[in-house]
């Protein structure tokens, strides 16, 4: 029976590139941060393809995703009493 696997990680990315978290990836805003982040990982995609970071579109996905959450959550403290 043929089974369909991924290939074996060529490369592991260190911690840092897989979450998201401003404290490491110091700015003076929190987007200069995300932006920081979002190029390290554009880059390890680059070098490293089929790694857990992903692809470059799903990349470009997951800053986009927090830079949405970071709005929402903004507008909401502007908006509750």
């Amino acid at each position: 029976m043929a089974r369909h696997r991924r290939p074996p990680l060529s490369a592991v990315p260190s911690p840092e590139l897989l979450e998201f978290d401003p404290v490491e990836w110091p700015a003076e805003e929190w987007w200069e941060s995300l932006e920081l982040w979002g190029r390290a990982r554009m880059a390890w995609v680059k070098a490293h393809p089929n790694t857990e970071v992903g692809s470059k579109l799903s990349v470009l996905q997951e800053q986009h995703r927090l830079h949405a959450e970071h709005r929402l959550s903004e507008w909401e403290l502007k908006v509750s009493p």
